[in-house]
């Protein structure tokens, strides 16, 4: 089993000639100290955060056939979150979902990228470990993009805002309660 450890892109500007250090620490300050209290955050993302783990819509249809994945995603409050990358060819059940992130869970503290069975599945998914923050009544997280993906809470679902070159990207979810 390999596990690649993700640069976060505000880490890979630095690394790029030009930009000083002053730069990326008031980037990085700017990004953490508008996150709230646990206190301000939303009656409905409180409570459906940690009350099972999202499905994306369209999972075992036309857009997992496109992106070759179904993808599942899930919040813990350790304020870890764990998205898992199902081939589209393969079908789980809640069960067997739920205890390939717990399996994923216990393999690492930090951010990775991991692929294997997890003692779970058939044949090898990949599964991405990183951290959230909340900024502004709303969960971040570094999603490859230069800015963080964000999410908004609905009551059970949620809708995880990716940023783009142009426009947004709005990918659903819905709450598979445990």
């Amino acid at each position: 089993m390999r596990i690649i450890f993700s640069v976060s892109p505000v880490l890979k500007l630095a690394l790029k000639p030009g930009f000083t250090l002053a730069l990326v620490l008031s980037l990085i300050s700017g990004v953490f100290s508008l996150e709230v209290s646990s206190a301000e955050i939303s009656a409905v993302a409180k409570k459906h955060l940690y009350a099972g783990y999202y499905s994306r819509e369209g999972n075992n249809e036309k857009m997992a056939k496109v992106s070759g994945n179904n993808q599942y995603l899930r919040f813990y409050p350790e304020k870890r979150v764990i998205r898992l990358y199902i081939p589209y060819s393969k079908t789980a059940s809640s069960d067997t979902i739920n205890r390939v992130f717990n399996q994923v869970k216990k393999e690492t503290t930090g951010s990775a990228y991991i692929k294997g069975k997890f003692g779970v599945m058939d044949e090898p998914i990949i599964a991405y470990l990183d951290f959230f923050h909340w900024v502004n009544d709303q969960v971040m997280y570094d999603c490859g993009k230069p800015k963080p993906c964000r999410v908004t809470f609905n009551d059970h679902s949620m809708t995880v805002i990716k940023p783009g070159l142009v426009l947004e990207h709005k990918i659903h979810y819905s709450l598979v309660s445990d």
